[in-house]
């Protein structure tokens, strides 16, 4: 299950057995990691259009678009669970500055705090998964400008 090409990564434990629970078949196509934040996401990449986050730490699942995500809608046509406001404001955001991803299913997993640093360590990870997908360079400040525009413009307007 596991690719070798993430070694280096070292990821949790926890997060390639929630990953194969989600996904007992195949093994991820990227595992990510920001420099400073306990936040793992590992996934795929799919075709459709729309992005899954599994969060087995809150319990939490959500599915949206590019297109829903603007409204602050999941798919179902219901509001974005607050926990993923963040996810899909970075993707609303980075997708209007033509980083374009088809489609994602991942995983996320953390040991951040509940509340505002999840969050927005969440936000982070997903920002640099994006850049990750579309072998854009990013450094942590310019992933914080990410996150700090999607707060601003957002999660607060």
């Amino acid at each position: 299950m596991f690719n070798p090409a993430f070694e280096d990564k070292n990821p949790p434990l926890r997060l390639l057995s929630a990953f194969h629970d989600v996904f007992p078949d195949i093994a991820p196509e990227f595992i990510v990691q920001v420099d400073g934040r306990d936040m793992w996401v590992a996934g795929v990449t799919t075709s459709t259009q729309e992005y899954t986050i599994h969060a087995p730490d809150i319990e939490g699942k959500v599915t949206f678009t590019w297109r829903t995500a603007k409204s602050k809608r999941t798919i179902m046509k219901r509001p974005l669970p607050k926990w993923a406001r963040y996810p899909a404001g970075v993707v609303v955001e980075l997708g209007a500055n033509g980083l374009d991803v088809d489609g994602v299913t991942a995983i996320v997993i953390g040991d951040e705090p509940d509340g505002p640093r999840y969050d927005y360590a969440l936000a982070l990870t997903i920002a640099a998964l994006w850049h990750e997908l579309t072998d854009t360079d990013y450094t942590p400040a310019s992933l914080q400008d990410v996150v700090e525009k999607v707060r601003r413009e957002y999660i607060e307007e």
